[in-house]
C-alpha cells in the first residue's frame, strides 16, 4: 500500500505549503513513509545492509555539507530536508516494502496501469494542444505551471501532469522493460507486445530525445537478449563489444566517449550542441570547484548559453563537488552490479533481474540529455531500491537444504512450498 500510494501520488500534480515547507503530493507521501521505512531497514527487516544503502546516505550527507558550506545554515537546513525526503524517502520506500517477487510484480503492474491511464490524456493534449489533465487538477488545487511548447511534427509535446514533457517521457519509459519481461513472463507474445506498446506510445507523445532514445536502447537490449537467448555468454559478449568501442573512441577519436554518446542520444544537432556545451563547461566547473561545487547559484558558461543543466550525471558534482557524484555513482553502479552478478535465481526471477537492469540502462541513457528533478528524481531512487530484494533470494541449494523447492506462479509470482519427499539413506539427491 505505501508503494501504491507513492506511484499514484506521482501523477497528482498538486502543490501546497505547510508553513515554509513546499510539498507536492509525492513529497507528502514520502514524508509519511520515510520514518517507518528507515526503521524497517535499520532493524534488518529489509535484509542485510548493502553498499547502495550506505552510498545513498553518504550522498545525502555530503550534499548537505556542501550546501551548508556554500549557502549557509538556513538555506542548507531546508535543502537537506527536501533532499532527504525525496532521496532517502523514495529509495528506502522501495528497499523496505518491495521484498519479494510478488511485491515486485505488483509494483510493475501498478506502474503499468498508471502509465496506461495517462496515455489517453497525452494523446488528447498532443492533438488539441491543450494540457487537459493538468488544467483539470489546477482547477481544484495549485498544480505545476503549464509550459509553452513549440509543436513537433504538428503535435504539442505532452506535459500531462509533470513539470516538463521530457519528465513525462522518462517516467513512462521506465515502465517498458518491467511491463514486457515481468508482466509478460509466460504470457503470449501478442499480449506482451500489446502492453509494451501502450508504454511506448505514452513515452512517444513527450516528443523528447532523451526518453525516446532511452526507450530505443531498452528495445535494443531486449532484442539482443531474445536473439541470443540460446547463448549463455550474450551479456559478456555485449560488454566486450562496448568496452572495445570505448577504448577505440578514447584512443583514436578527437571527441571523448561521453561526447559521442551525447551526439547519439540528442534529438537534433542544436540539442547535441547544447549538451556538448553543458558537458564541456560543466566538467571545467567541477575541476575548478572539486570539493563543494558551485551550489545552486549561477555557473560559468559561454555567453548566450542557457543556465539549465540538462545532464543528470554531472549536475550533482557541479553543485556539490566530486564526492557527491562518486556517492551517486556508487549507489547506481553498486545496485546494478550486485544484482547483475546474483546467482541461483529461478526463471521468473531472472526476468525480474533483466527488467531491472534494462530499466537502469534506460535511466543511464536519459540522464545524458536531461536532469532528473521532481517526480522523476524520486522515481530514479525508487527504482534503484526496487530490485535489491533479489539479493536476499536464497540460492537454489539453500532452498534444498531448507527442505523445500520454491515454485513461482508465472502470473502472480506467489511462492508455493512443495515438500521434498523423504528418501532413504544413501539415495541420490534430487536434481534442481
Amino acid at each position: 500500500m505505501p508503494v501504491l500510494a507513492f506511484l499514484v501520488a506521482m501523477v497528482i500534480p498538486w502543490q501546497f505549503y505547510i508553513g515554509p515547507i513546499h510539498l507536492s503530493s509525492t513529497r507528502a507521501v514520502l514524508l509519511v513513509v520515510l520514518a517507518p521505512a528507515i526503521v524497517k531497514w535499520a532493524s534488518g527487516k529489509a535484509g542485510r545492509i548493502r553498499l547502495p544503502d550506505i552510498a545513498v546516505l553518504l550522498f545525502i550527507g555530503w550534499c548537505s555539507i556542501a550546501t551548508l558550506q556554500i549557502h549557509g545554515f538556513e538555506y542548507a537546513i531546508q535543502s537537506a530536508g527536501m533532499l532527504t525526503i525525496e532521496t532517502a524517502g523514495a529509495y528506502f520506500l522501495a528497499r523496505s516494502y518491495i521484498r519479494t517477487e510478488q511485491d515486485f510484480y505488483a509494483t510493475c503492474r501498478a506502474l503499468f496501469w498508471v502509465v496506461a491511464c495517462l496515455l489517453p490524456f497525452a494523446v488528447l493534449e498532443a492533438v488539441s494542444k491543450s494540457p487537459v489533465l493538468l488544467n483539470l487538477f489546477s482547477s481544484v488545487m495549485h498544480s505545476y505551471d503549464v509550459l509553452g511548447s513549440d509543436p513537433r511534427w504538428g503535435l504539442r509535446r505532452a506535459q500531462v501532469v509533470f513539470q516538463h514533457p521530457i519528465l513525462y517521457g522518462v517516467f513512462c519509459g521506465i515502465a517498458f522493460a518491467p511491463t514486457f519481461l515481468v508482466l509478460g513472463h509466460g504470457r503470449p507474445l501478442p499480449e506482451r507486445w500489446s502492453k509494451a506498446s501502450v508504454v511506448m506510445a505514452a513515452a512517444f507523445f513527450s516528443l523528447s530525445s532523451g526518453p525516446m532514445t532511452a526507450l530505443a536502447m531498452q528495445v535494443a537490449l531486449l532484442g539482443w537478449n531474445w536473439a541470443l537467448r540460446n547463448f549463455a555468454g550474450r551479456w559478456k559478449l555485449l560488454w566486450i563489444i562496448l568496452g572495445s568501442m570505448y577504448l577505440f573512441l578514447a584512443l583514436f577519436s578527437r571527441q571523448s566517449p561521453a561526447q559521442h554518446l551525447i551526439n547519439i542520444v540528442a534529438f537534433d544537432k542544436a540539442s547535441a550542441w547544447q549538451r556538448l556545451l553543458i558537458w564541456n563547461y560543466g566538467t571545467e566547473s567541477i575541476a575548478a570547484h572539486p570539493w563543494f561545487g558551485v551550489g545552486f547559484g549561477d555557473w560559468v558558461r559561454m555567453a548566450g548559453q542557457t543556465a539549465s543543466i540538462d545532464m543528470f550525471w554531472i549536475i550533482s558534482s557541479l553543485r556539490h563537488g566530486i564526492l557527491a557524484g562518486v556517492f551517486l555513482g556508487a549507489a547506481y553502479l553498486g545496485a546494478t552490479i550486485l544484482i547483475g552478478f546474483k546467482r541461483g535465481l529461478s526463471e521468473s526471477q531472472i526476468q525480474c533481474r533483466t527488467a531491472y537492469l534494462v530499466c537502469m540502462v534506460g535511466f543511464f541513457v536519459a540522464g545524458w540529455t536531461v536532469d532528473f528533478w521532481g517526480e522523476v528524481y524520486t522515481a530514479f531512487f525508487f527504482m534503484i531500491g526496487s530490485g535489491l530484494w533479489l539479493l536476499s533470494v536464497p540460492g537454489k541449494t539453500e532452498g534444498l537444504r531448507a527442505g523445500y523447492l520454491p515454485q513461482l506462479s508465472e502470473r502472480t509470482g506467489r511462492a508455493a512450498r512443495q515438500p521434498i519427499p523423504n528418501r532413504k539413506r544413501g539415495a541420490s539427491a534430487p536434481r534442481l
